[in-house]
């Protein structure tokens, strides 16, 4: 609407312009006639006076504000034509602008969905996420208990107000009593919604008598979304009872929409309150730390006033309750620990944190590949403008301004940069959703928002003005320079386009290599990351998830877990079964201090190790090498001997060249009491904390229960239902979850590895071909260029394989211009990724060999075509058009 007005004011105006210059004319015709001249002679001698109508209409819209626009869409429609009329290069331009500034859409878009992109609440800047760090690895999500939250809540109320989520999970929810679903579930402080200000859109929310007792009120608030999918938009589900993990809650509200919790990585469908679900325990001692804390900072407050304050509680919080008793291990990490307020208008982003450096690695990488799109279409650019310099000769002779000719291929390169960069962004909306399939699986289904927004929409339009600036502006004056030349001298410098065509390729040649050697690096990590020898076997292993109704007894659990066991084995005489707890490769064990021989641990002592509950033939199922004793049996199980079977690494700490076997590890036990346990077997190091992680000394421990673990040579599928038929034998009560290859949880170990691997491989493989691209376009230009020159050298003699000769030489000067120059950068970039790399260090000369052969080979190829070409070249065709 405001641009038709804004032609219809243009027309009102042109009008008037028309009655005012008339008005003029004729009252200077009225005065010639009145001095005596011929009425024709004093009209041709007023016009010529005034300068001439048209004259004066082009001044007078020179100063409209409008003018700019008129131009402009007239540049914009001669572009179109002129890029129509040149689909080859039109079709190449745009699709290496949508490569470019699509992969840095892709990358761009899961930052901003898991790190940037703010929670649909009110004044989301107020929101600080209260971290515990410790210099030992403490990263703080779940670092408090309930007592301390009270404690904090008190502390911050001068400040803001403190609140808490805990337990984001896959939760047991029934309507009706009908078939048992699972729902994603999540605990929080009764002040969660008031303290984000998040609103009910039906009902209310939780209310500070729903946290005012023990135990809690079993109220519930659903989703918008839930309420939608599950309940149909039923109104009526208000004060509606259901089942959550098999407990009946009221329903008392909906949450507003778009609101799905607090971590942009998952979509909460019901919360409730933490003292209606946790365990009476969890809310009495200062040791059960499972909590995740936030404070919403009232207006004007400075983070740093809150920080001091909460900080000084949380340290005499430690010093009053958590430091008296606490073993050396914890007396480090509890002495050491910070306390900091990060930031959390995007929440608590705990995926994205967790990959933000691999991304922010990747982000420059896609940022080269964007300079090597940019130098490919300048190259383009540069040949198109040469092959129009007559074109532009002829408006520069007929009163065209340089400005006007660097405006109007300004113009066209804007219009493939925009083209372009629309493309990439329907790219990118396709790539971000591939690059979410490369995270690991998750038991909480990835809920990341993706959709374009008006940040995403930003970063487009600016990607699309930056790409045009950087190809299109130095071919638009060089051309300008060249037309006039060709106006002044009769000819035009042709060779400077060579020259610059060749930086550019030589350019993008130097890139190519650095992003050549940092894929080189990334994959040569991940490979050692998945050789490295992991100290069991997980091939044709498998973990099985149960669960059970609520209230079942841990020996009724115990029992059934064995039953099990023993059904599998005598169903397949060649499998293994035993069991863990916890999954050694989900949880990674707990850890505690121990004592040797009948001595307890002296406070102050270096005696912490990490221990794991397995069952019988756990090493044997597992393929854990024994070095020295036995696996654990059926008899150490339950009420069996002490007995514990140690790693090597605990065995060289603490007994080193003595042989283990017979001695005993005192493990301590409830009320500050040591069970002897006589040391029965050693085994390989594994492990379980992860490939990058140094092996800790470990025990293990005979215990029931847990995650089955199951060694069978049957596919995924079959496995999962000879587990349900034997479970369903053993107790019907139990179910099946999930079934898992034991290869999946060692794959997690190094998706990062693998993430940015495979990423950096592509977008490198991307950055080669845009170079060979580039160079070929080069060479073909310049055996075009030259064609009567190669025509007189074979007609002096030269055979076609010293034609190639030539060319191929040319491009080698090329390649190893542009691989020097790229060589001391690849070797600098490199060093921003030493931490991520593993067995090998930045400058490894043979990933450096490899990414040189590999830019050498791929020039040498795209430089052979026009090589074979040139020497196809026949001498009387090349010297009759010259």
């Amino acid at each position: 609407m405001r641009w038709i007005k804004a032609l219809l004011g243009r027309r009102r105006a042109e009008r008037e312009l028309d009655k005012e210059l008339q008005f003029h004319i004729e009252e200077l015709v009225a005065e010639k006639i009145a001095r005596g001249v011929d009425p024709a002679e004093a009209r041709r001698s007023a016009i010529l006076e005034l300068g001439g109508p048209a004259q004066i209409k082009e001044d007078c819209r020179d100063v409209r504000l409008l003018h700019w626009l008129e131009v402009w869409l007239a540049d914009v429609r001669y572009g179109f034509r002129g890029l129509r009329s040149s689909p080859a290069f039109t079709l190449t331009a745009v699709l290496s602008i949508a490569l470019g500034i699509g992969a840095n859409a892709t990358i761009f878009t899961l930052l901003h969905a898991a790190l940037w992109k703010p929670l649909p609440v009110s004044e989301p800047k107020q929101l600080f996420h209260m971290q515990r760090l410790s210099s030992d690895g403490w990263t703080g999500e779940g670092g408090y208990s309930w007592v301390l939250y009270n404690q904090m809540l008190e502390a911050g109320r001068p400040y803001g107000e403190v609140f808490a989520k805990a337990g984001t999970a896959m939760r047991k929810f029934s309507v009706d009593g009908s078939q048992q679903d699972r729902a994603v579930g999540e605990s929080v402080s009764a002040n969660f919604f008031n303290a984000l200000q998040v609103g009910p859109f039906l009902g209310r929310t939780f209310e500070p008598q729903d946290d005012s007792v023990l135990g809690g009120r079993p109220v519930a608030v659903l989703s918008h979304a839930f309420w939608q999918r599950r309940f149909g938009s039923d109104p009526g589900v208000l004060g509606k009872t259901v089942l959550y993990e098999e407990r009946p809650f009221t329903i008392v509200g909906v949450a507003r929409p778009g609101f799905q919790g607090v971590d942009a990585e998952s979509a909460v469908d019901i919360w409730t309150t933490i003292t209606a679900t946790a365990p009476k325990e969890w809310l009495t001692g200062p040791h059960w730390n499972w909590m995740t804390l936030f404070i919403r900072l009232r207006t004007g407050v400075a983070p740093q006033e809150a920080h001091t304050a909460l900080d000084a509680r949380l340290r005499r919080h430690v010093t009053e309750e958590l430091l008296p008793g606490a073993g050396a291990y914890y007396t480090r990490i509890l002495q050491a620990q910070k306390f900091t307020l990060r930031p959390a208008a995007a929440g608590l982003a705990t995926t994205g944190r967790r990959y933000q450096k691999p991304l922010l690695v990747l982000m420059g990488v896609v940022g080269l590949v964007l300079l090597i799109s940019c130098a490919n279409v300048a190259n383009l650019v540069l040949a198109r403008n040469l092959s129009r310099q007559q074109e532009l000769g002829v408006r520069l002779a007929l009163g065209a301004g340089r400005g006007r000719i660097v405006s109007q291929l300004m113009t066209e390169s804007l219009l493939v940069a925009i083209t372009g960069a629309a493309l990439g962004m329907v790219l990118a909306t396709w790539g971000s959703r591939l690059l979410l399939g490369l995270l690991p699986a998750s038991r909480i289904p990835w809920a990341f928002d993706l959709r374009p927004d008006t940040t995403i929409a930003a970063l487009g339009s600016s990607a699309a003005i930056l790409t045009a600036l950087l190809f299109g502006a130095g071919p638009a004056l060089r051309a300008c320079r060249a037309a006039a030349d060709r106006i002044t001298t009769g000819s035009s410098r042709v060779t400077q386009r060579g020259i610059a065509g060749k930086l550019l390729v030589s350019g993008q040649l130097a890139l190519s290599l650095v992003l050549a050697a940092g894929a080189g690096l990334f994959l040569a990590t991940l490979y050692k990351l998945a050789t490295t020898d992991l100290g069991f076997r997980p091939e044709r292993a498998w973990t099985a998830d149960l669960s059970y109704p609520r209230g079942t007894s841990d020996d009724r659990k115990a029992q059934t877990m064995r039953e099990i066991v023993n059904r599998l084995q005598a169903r397949d005489p060649q499998a293994l079964a035993s069991h863990t707890f916890p999954n050694v490769y989900d949880h990674g064990g707990w850890s505690t201090g121990i004592g040797i021989d009948g001595r307890e641990p002296a406070k102050g002592e270096d005696n912490e190790v990490c221990s794991f509950g397995v069952g019988a033939r756990f090493f044997e199922t597992m393929g854990i090498p024994l070095v020295a004793g036995r696996d654990f049996t059926k008899r150490d199980e339950g009420d069996g001997p002490a007995v514990v079977v140690v790693n090597e690494t605990l065995a060289r700490r603490f007994f080193g060249s003595t042989p283990p076997l017979g001695h005993r590890v005192m493990q301590p036990q409830p009320k500050k009491q040591f069970l002897a346990r006589e040391i029965v077997g050693v085994v390989r190091d594994v492990h379980h904390q992860g490939l990058r992680e140094p092996v800790c000394a470990t025990i293990y421990i005979p215990a029931a229960g847990g995650t089955l673990l199951l060694r069978s040579g049957l596919s995924q599928s079959d496995v999962t239902e000879q587990i349900r038929q034997e479970l369903k034998q053993a107790d019907a009560s139990a179910v099946l979850e999930q079934v898992r290859p034991m290869r999946a949880a060692v794959e997690g170990m190094i998706t990062q590895e693998r993430m940015i691997a495979i990423l950096a491989a592509a977008f490198g493989g991307l950055a080669a071909l845009l170079a060979a691209v580039g160079l070929y376009g080069v060479m073909a230009y310049n055996m075009a260029r030259r064609t009567s020159e190669i025509g007189i050298r074979m007609a002096l003699g030269a055979r076609p394989g010293d034609i190639r000769t030539l060319v191929l030489r040319e491009s080698l000067v090329l390649i190893g211009a542009g691989l020097l120059a790229g060589l001391p950068i690849a070797l600098a970039a490199t060093q921003l990724t030493r931490k991520m790399l593993f067995g090998l260090s930045p400058g490894d000369p043979t990933v450096f060999g490899a990414a040189v052969l590999l830019l050498v080979v791929v020039g040498v190829m795209a430089a052979s075509l026009p090589a074979w070409r040139a020497s196809r070249i026949a001498p009387a065709i090349a010297l009759r058009n010259e």
